[in-house]
């Protein structure tokens, strides 16, 4: 997958996966590949999230899986934090000790079968827990639905636009990793809407 970004205000590329970095691609860079209906940023495109998951893992373990075109700096260099030339929100994900969350490696997802919809959810919690992270969960659930629809119609000739069998299946993977950003979000939502409630209470008695 080659991908577009827009860097200086100008669009370039395309560039390969393993050439983002170099690139200059934050994740706040908006990228479009073939198969995306939009501009996103960076950060929010499941395939170059994974990919830097997976840099920063096989930097953090060489002695499994050596990243070659990483350059190595002096030690106790604090301009990269041990995590080469990453973008510093990717290079979050990666704990203090080196470790990786055990997200890492990520479990196959069942893309025969569209994620759980948490919609309903999402603007439920918006009204009665915590609005500010609510609206998150529902974009989230939005794009999900939408990613599963775009991947669904494009089968059909009918279709304003058709897609391949391997964009189709990114499409698919993309609305289960939105389907997961919105639970994580509606949880975060529940827990404040919780905090909330608690602090209104305490303060009434």
């Amino acid at each position: 997958m080659r991908y577009f970004a827009m860097i200086g205000g100008e669009q370039r590329g395309p560039y390969e996966l393993t050439e983002l970095s170099e690139a200059g691609v934050t994740p706040e860079t908006y990228v479009w590949c073939k198969g995306m209906a939009d501009w996103q940023p960076a950060s929010d495109v499941a395939d170059i999230c994974r990919f830097y998951r997976q840099r920063i893992f096989d930097l953090m373990h060489p002695s499994a899986a050596p990243a070659p075109d990483v350059q190595t700096r002096p030690e106790g260099d604090s301009a990269d934090n041990g995590n080469g030339e990453f973008p510093i929100r990717f290079s979050r994900i990666a704990g203090r000790d080196g470790d990786l969350p055990e997200m890492l490696p990520e479990e196959p997802v069942d893309t025969s079968v569209p994620p759980a919809s948490m919609l309903v959810i999402s603007i439920l919690l918006t009204l009665f827990c915590f609005p500010f992270t609510g609206f998150v969960a529902i974009y989230y659930s939005v794009m999900s639905r939408k990613a599963w629809e775009e991947a669904r119609r494009s089968v059909s000739r009918s279709s304003s636009r058709l897609y391949t069998d391997e964009e189709r299946e990114d499409r698919r993977i993309l609305a289960h990793d939105y389907a997961r950003a919105a639970k994580m979000w509606a949880g975060i939502t529940f827990f404040l809407g919780l905090i909330l409630y608690a602090f209104m209470v305490h303060k009434v008695l």
